[in-house]
């Protein structure tokens, strides 16, 4: 068939396709190590795939690989389209002018992350100048509007505080502040909520969701949490040893799992209508 037989729904749906990822590989020569083998997925523009595995999956290593932040020594192959756009083997300045700016990435420990020198203002403020340039004044409030966005009380005073001076939640909201203050197409959030006791994670959950609906972002949700990944994604990539054992989507993955590996995943989440047998009182003796 030619080319000029396509149909217009084929290509709408071609023009949706925000990240294409093919055949990604990830190797250590110097280590004889591949720690990420074969494997593909697309997102779509304002949907969410969530990758999901245990530790040492391969998860992390492969949203470095998307974002041209691999570690010296790896080599990786397949591609990594954005927009249409090959970004395996774009040079190191074309790939800066994307990171941050159409391509953002929210890590799991907003502590590290964040210079403990530097207010928060400043370092959202410094994330925006990087990119679109303009007066500090006006980026400083436009990070102050950022984090009054991520829901974070009294903002326009507490753009002016140190991380230290926030707790584990609201350093998170600070993160999801910098990352979208330049307004990415895409972004990946690598176990954002993992530090979180369970309230603070479904409040970020909620906030990252709604964020979501109101800018069009396509997201990567990267995590081992099945329980988390459910709330928040429409297809499901199940990674394990560096490969691909199952993806499809939500409903499928949850309620038809195929694979071994995907099923004993769902049977270690834990359930509010699980029986759970306590065990029988040490009664002291007499």
């Amino acid at each position: 068939m030619s080319s000029e037989s396509t149909s217009p729904a084929a290509d709408a749906n071609a023009s949706s396709t925000m990240l294409a990822v093919q055949n990604l590989t990830v190797s250590f020569p110097a280590f004889g190590s591949t720690v990420v083998e074969d494997i593909s997925f697309t997102i779509e523009k304002g949907r969410t795939v969530g990758l999901v595995g245990e530790s040492g999956s391969g998860k992390s290593m492969s949203a470095l690989a998307i974002m041209g932040l691999l570690p010296e020594g790896a080599e990786v192959s397949g591609s990594v389209a954005f927009w249409g756009d090959e970004l395996l083997g774009l040079a190191d300045t074309a790939m800066r002018r994307l990171r941050g700016d159409r391509m953002a990435m929210i890590f799991q420990d907003p502590l590290s992350s964040l210079n403990p020198y530097y207010t928060v203002g400043f370092q959202i403020a410094e994330a925006y100048l990087a990119h679109r340039g303009g007066t500090r004044r006006h980026a400083l409030s436009l990070a102050s509007e950022a984090m009054d966005h991520v829901r974070i009380p009294d903002a326009g005073r507490r753009v002016s505080h140190y991380p230290h001076q926030f707790s584990g939640g609201m350093r998170q909201r600070v993160m999801i502040a910098m990352a979208l203050v330049c307004q990415p197409d895409l972004v990946i959030a690598d176990e954002p909520t993992t530090a979180l006791d369970v309230t603070v994670q479904a409040q970020i959950l909620t906030l990252m969701s709604d964020l979501q609906d109101s800018t069009g972002a396509g997201m990567l949700f990267i995590t081992h949490d099945l329980a988390v990944v459910s709330e928040v994604a429409d297809s499901i990539v199940v990674m394990r040893n560096g490969h691909t054992v199952e993806q499809g989507t939500a409903e499928a993955i949850f309620s038809r799992p195929s694979n071994d590996y995907t099923r004993a995943l769902l049977a270690a989440t834990p359930r509010l209508d699980d029986v759970v047998e306590l065990p029988e009182p040490i009664r002291e003796a007499r």
